[in-house]
Order: C-alpha cells, then sequence, then structure tokens
C-alpha cells in the first residue's frame, strides 16, 4: 500500500512539493481553482504536531481534480489548520492534477491513496474496469453551468440550433454536461452545435460573446462570475436535470477500501471534523483560505467574496440526506443516464456502471458514530 508513517512536525507549516501529471482517460477538466502556470503542480504536506518526536503518523496522499489550491476543498484545510489529521495519526499530502481524468488516472495507476473529482471521470474509470470506490460525498452540487448573455434571445438549449457554445476547453470538466445537454435535447454535436475553446471567464471569453464568435459559454460557476464582473451580465439555460447532478466525492481503489477501512474512517472523520468547523466559522475561514490556503482563488480577486458563497452552496445537502456526506444515489443514477445519451462519438460514457458497487456509505456512516459537533465547533 501507499501509506508510509511519518514523524511529527508543527502543524502550521506546510511543505512544498511538486506533481507532474498528463490528462488521460476523458473529458473531465479541472474545477473551479486557478489553472497551474506550468507541468508541475504544487503539493501541499499537512505536517503533524505531537510534542512526542517519536510519535509516528500515518502519511495519506490524495490528489485534486484542480490545478492548484481552491477554496473549494476547504474542510481539508481546515482540518489541517486545527489539527483534526494529527489527532487521527494521518499526516495529510495534498496534490493536485490537470483535471477530473488526470486525477482518476493518478488514483488508477497507484500514484495516490484517495481522489477528489468529478462523478462522471469515476464512472468512466470504473467502466474502464478500473475498480473504484466513492467512500464519502464532498459536496453535492455540479460545478459548471451553461450560460447566455442576459438579453440572449436564447432561452434554453433547444434555442441552440446553429448556434456556437463556448467552453474553457475541448478536454474541460463542462463538457460531459454540454453533451449530455444537447442529445437531452435532440442536438448532434457538430452538426447543429459547434463548441469552441473561448477562455475562462477571462476577457477572451467577454470578447468572444461581443464579437459574436459565441452565443453561449459553458464552464465553471466561477469563471461565470468572472464575466459577470466584467460588466457583462450572463443568464443560466442548463436544463433543470442537470442542475440536480452531484458534486465530486472522495474516491478509493477498491482494494484500499476493502484492506484499510480504518484508516479512510479515520480521515473521513477528519475531514468532516474540518468541514463543520468551517461551517461555524466562514469568516474566519474565508480569511484563513484568502491568507493562507487558497490565494490564488481567494487572493487578489474581484469575484472572491462571491466564489466563497458559491463554494458554501455547493456544500449545502439535500434536506433529506442524513448524515452529510452520504451519497444521493438518484442524483448519480440521472447523471449516469445522461451521459450514455447520444450517438457512439457524443456519449460521455459508454455504458452503465453498477453504482451499488460503486457508491458505499459505509465509512461516512461510521466516521460520524460518536462525534460530538459542538466540541468541534468549540475548538
Amino acid at each position: 500500500m501507499h501509506f508510509l508513517p511519518t514523524s511529527a512536525r508543527p502543524w502550521r507549516r506546510l511543505l512544498i512539493g511538486l506533481l507532474a501529471l498528463t490528462p488521460v482517460i476523458a473529458a473531465c477538466g479541472d474545477d473551479d481553482a486557478e489553472p497551474a502556470a506550468t507541468d508541475t503542480q504544487p503539493a501541499v504536506a499537512a505536517d503533524t504536531g505531537s510534542d512526542d518526536a517519536a510519535t509516528e503518523m500515518v502519511t495519506l496522499t490524495g490528489v485534486m481534480a484542480q490545478g492548484g489550491p481552491t477554496a473549494q476543498i476547504f474542510p481539508l484545510f481546515m482540518a489541517i489548520e486545527n489539527g483534526f489529521y494529527e489527532e487521527e495519526g494521518i499526516s495529510l499530502v495534498i496534490e493536485y492534477s490537470e483535471g477530473s481524468s488526470d486525477a482518476a488516472r493518478q488514483l488508477a495507476a497507484g500514484n495516490v491513496d484517495f481522489g477528489i473529482f468529478s462523478p462522471a471521470a469515476t464512472m468512466q474509470t470504473v467502466y474502464a474496469d478500473f475498480p473504484l470506490t466513492a467512500i464519502y460525498e464532498m459536496y453535492y452540487k455540479d460545478t459548471f453551468d451553461i450560460v447566455v448573455p442576459a438579453d440572449s434571445d436564447i432561452t434554453s438549449m433547444a434555442d441552440m440550433q446553429g448556434k456556437v457554445l463556448g467552453v474553457s476547453d475541448l478536454a474541460g470538466g463542462e463538457v460531459p454536461m454540454v453533451r449530455a445537454a444537447m442529445s437531452d435535447t435532440g442536438l448532434v454535436e457538430g452538426a447543429d452545435v459547434s463548441m469552441v475553446v473561448a477562455g475562462e471567464g477571462d476577457p477572451t471569453t467577454v470578447r468572444s460573446f461581443e464579437q459574436g464568435r459565441i452565443d453561449a459559454y459553458a464552464g465553471a460557476k466561477r469563471d461565470i462570475l468572472l464575466i459577470d464582473a466584467q460588466g457583462l451580465p450572463t443568464r443560466r439555460i442548463t436544463p433543470p436535470a442537470m442542475q440536480a447532478f452531484p458534486g465530486d466525492p472522495v474516491v478509493v481503489r477498491t482494494e484500499t477500501f476493502e484492506q484499510d477501512r480504518d484508516l479512510l474512517v479515520r480521515f473521513v472523520r477528519a475531514t468532516i471534523k474540518g468541514w463543520a468547523w468551517a461551517i461555524a466559522n466562514p469568516d474566519e475561514t474565508y480569511q484563513l483560505l484568502k491568507d493562507d490556503y487558497a490565494n490564488a482563488t481567494l487572493g487578489d480577486n474581484p469575484v472572491a467574496e462571491d466564489f466563497w458563497q458559491l463554494v458554501l452552496d455547493y456544500y449545502a445537502a439535500p434536506d433529506d440526506v442524513d448524515p452529510h456526506g452520504t451519497f444521493v444515489v438518484e442524483a448519480w443514477e440521472s447523471y449516469m443516464g445522461f451521459l450514455q445519451l447520444g450517438d457512439a462519438e457524443q456519449k460521455a460514457l459508454a455504458g452503465p456502471v453498477d453504482l451499488g458497487a460503486v457508491l458505499t456509505d459505509e465509512i461516512t456512516i461510521e466516521a460520524w458514530d460518536g462525534l460530538d459537533l459542538d466540541e468541534i465547533i468549540g475548538e
């Protein structure tokens, strides 16, 4: 297995490493994070905080779908900040990737112990015969949208016949959702709707709209915030069914789930603590993220506060979810069905997977057992 002991050190020190990754598997890209400027990505190691230098910790390494630190994974950062992983005997290492496909590849190859990436990449990887198990729903809402200028005559995807839709990248994480939306509306990519690269909510995207190069844009919701901030108000045309697609889970190889359950329970327990503390202390969390953990997405950013509120909304579970972190299977089933729409080339998922084998609440339920949220929030 990948788990290694490490000696304890002061918690708040961050070790910066490098990880070079390449995208494989399927089109599932970055989720709401600043893309990396080079082929190498920073990794953040959570040091331990025991006074006993002889204490042995277990190193747990995870890969994110994002290209760098983002507020989107705030439970991990706040668990680091408060020493919750240390309490569970875990030294956490966070690595970054070039998107969900790349992160899924790293996990399937055994280069990391867990990943946080899209449901689409999870199902695509399982369909390709790499057994994965999703153990915890990190957040509940999909992070992508399809929008048009507020004054556009286009009111739904059905109006996109003969139009051009911009995306951040033709291998971006929004593409499976866009293709599902086209298929659901009876549109065919290429014949009915063209897709072109049109920036990431930056001036390129705005110019593409203003010059008539694109009629609609699909991308991360954070990127769409940037479009509005540049003086171009937008309006959502994402089909309602797609607005209910699930967010990213914590995923492990199935062999890890079977062989290291206790470690996974401790990891999820500490992560739940990080989430609960942050929800109870949103202003302090925002400042910690802005200053120390996710400066790239919250630092000098005109939409930083709006993005933080958007991230908090990602984590808002449906009313019938209990406890937090368990899966809404119906949302996954719906997403899987949409991913299989269209002809062979348009399908984002070639066939169904057994979600009963992919999704499990066992780890999360055990992690919640005996947790005292009042005690956690008061720390």
